[in-house]
Order: C-alpha cells, then sequence, then structure tokens
C-alpha cells in the first residue's frame, strides 16, 4: 500500500505545480497592472518551507524509509482522506479560477479595468483559490504519513495565503470601497460564513 501513497504524493504535487504553471503563462501578463504585491520576507520564509518539502518529497519517492524518523501511524482510510481533500480542494480550485477568468493573476495586484466578482465560489468564499491551496497541499500530511513532508507544506502556505490575503483585501477595499465592505459582511475569507 505504502508504494501507492509514494505514486500519489509527487503526482498532486507535479498537478498542483502544472495547474498553476498553466494559469500563469496562460493569464500571467502584467501589463495594465495599477498595483501590486512586491515579495518579502513572508514570500521567502515560504520559499524555504516549499523547497523543504519539495526536497523532502524526492526522498520520499526515493525512499521512505530515511524518512521514517519523521513518519507517523495513520490508517489507511485517513490516508485516502486525504486524496479526497486534494480533489476536493483542485475541484475548488478549477471553479473558482474559471470564475475570475480574465481578472486572475499570480500575483496579487489590481489591474486596469478588473472587476469585483461575487459570483461562484465567490459568492460564500472571498479566497477560494487560497482555500483550495490549504486543501491540497495540506492533504501532503496525510498521503505521505510524515510531519515533515506535511509541515512543510503547510507552513508554506499558511505563510504565503496569510501574506496575500492582508494585501489583497486591503488592494480590494482601497479600489472597491463600500461595495468590498458590503461583499465583506456578507462572505467568508477561506471559508463560508455560516452565521451572518
Amino acid at each position: 500500500m505504502e508504494t501507492i501513497f509514494r505514486i500519489l504524493l509527487p503526482v498532486l504535487i507535479i498537478a498542483f505545480a502544472a495547474h498553476r504553471g498553466y494559469y500563469v503563462r496562460r493569464e500571467g501578463k502584467e501589463q495594465d497592472t495599477l498595483k501590486k504585491r512586491e515579495e518579502g520576507l513572508a514570500s521567502k520564509v515560504a520559499g524555504i518551507f516549499g523547497l523543504v518539502g519539495f526536497l523532502a518529497v524526492v526522498v520520499y519517492i526515493i525512499n521512505p524509509h530515511w524518512l521514517a524518523w519523521a513518519s507517523f501511524p495513520i490508517p489507511f482510510w485517513l490516508r485516502g482522506t486525504g486524496v479526497g481533500i486534494a480533489l476536493l480542494g483542485f475541484a475548488l480550485l478549477q471553479w473558482a479560477q474559471n470564475t475570475l477568468g480574465k481578472n486572475w493573476s499570480d500575483t496579487p495586484r489590481m489591474i486596469k479595468g478588473q472587476s469585483l466578482i461575487t459570483s461562484g465560489p465567490y459568492r460564500v468564499i472571498r479566497h477560494p483559490i487560497y482555500t483550495a491551496f490549504l486543501l491540497i497541499l495540506s492533504s501532503a500530511l496525510f498521503i505521505s504519513a510524515n510531519w515533515l513532508i506535511g509541515f512543510a507544506w503547510i507552513g508554506m502556505t499558511v505563510l504565503e495565503v496569510v501574506s496575500r490575503i492582508s494585501f489583497e483585501e486591503d488592494l480590494m477595499l482601497e479600489f472597491f470601497g463600500d461595495q468590498y465592505r458590503e461583499y465583506m459582511k456578507k462572505t467568508g475569507r477561506l471559508f463560508p460564513r455560516f452565521i451572518q
């Protein structure tokens, strides 16, 4: 059974990178940028976590026994649940990406003519793409049953998401003002708001 997860984990990471790469190449033009986020300390530390996660996955693929000191026992069904969480994350990511269309950008920025999107998953969540990132990359913890791999990817994602959301919400308030304030009252940041 371990072989299945040793295959699924790199497939997950490669699929995530390929998905991001596809949209960066397709939509990642910087023309007409009014304001964008500059990479700061959080992004640099997140990059270190990502590098650790990537290297740990490579070691895990080659020989998981080399990382046995960081493994922990979890049942097969929970590891399978990790795969389900990743698939849910990919579905949400694609839905959000399609909903944003030309308004999407890899780097948080405001572009000329950008509109406030409040349809699709944005009807209930302000940052569904970041929710998807958290679902997809945190699933590595369950799939690998290895805290080094899991926490490296989770650490990278949390640092980057927190930094991006802070900048994006300030940016949206600056450009959309009261319209965005009203939208914030009706939606959750990363998960639907059930109590209004």
